[in-house]
């Protein structure tokens, strides 16, 4: 894994201008992206578009972005007013370089060992698809440290691992909704009375 200036990706032959991890970066303003064996990597488009949608139309004031990559679900959040931001990664060479908001902090840590001692009203988690089942003992904790939990966890056409992860989820939450967008299937929850009640209106407009 490595950090590349974006302009360079965009000159290089390897890459493909129309990706949409370049689009994304580019769209945003993003400096510099992630490169893992020659490709560009994250963020997740569909997890990017409910984002953005999430932080556009309900009053989040707070977000943790875990697995935070190149910052690009954090640059969306602060575009649309999101007061509080926390990025935790084990590499954050390009969300430092991509994010200098006065209100935006960045931790170096391992997601699998990070303990949250913060409330957020969104904890969003796009991690690699490969640690994702070490994370689902951690699920309960994001939800009682946040309003609203939203994860990225795969293609719509896994239709059995698709309803196990959201089984897992309704078994450690009050309410569970799930959005298929760009073929990527998205989940979000929330155990508080607030972020129940944000969900709803949020999915009523979906």
């Amino acid at each position: 894994m490595k950090t590349l200036q974006l302009e360079e990706a965009l000159r290089s032959r390897k890459f493909s201008f129309l990706s949409p991890s370049l689009l994304i970066a580019k769209e945003l303003g993003l400096k510099y992206v992630i490169v893992e064996k020659n490709s560009i990597t994250g963020p997740a488009i569909g997890l990017s578009i409910v984002v953005d949608k999430l932080t556009k139309n309900l009053p989040i004031k707070s977000m943790m972005d875990l697995c935070c990559g190149t910052g690009a679900l954090a640059k969306i959040a602060y575009r649309n007013g999101v007061e509080k931001i926390v990025c935790i990664d084990k590499n954050i060479n390009a969300a430092k370089r991509n994010l200098n908001g006065k209100n935006i902090r960045i931790i170096k840590a391992d997601i699998l060992r990070f303990k949250i001692n913060e409330f957020f009203d969104l904890i969003v988690l796009d991690a690699p698809r490969g640690i994702l089942p070490k994370l689902f003992k951690r699920f309960e904790e994001f939800l009682r440290h946040s309003n609203i939990f939203i994860l990225w966890h795969g293609s719509c056409e896994e239709e059995e691992w698709n309803k196990s992860v959201r089984e897992i989820l309704r078994g450690v939450s009050n309410t569970v909704y799930s959005f298929s967008v760009y073929g990527e299937e998205i989940s979000a929850a929330s155990s508080t009375k607030k972020g129940v009640r944000w969900l709803k209106k949020f999915y009523r407009k979906w």
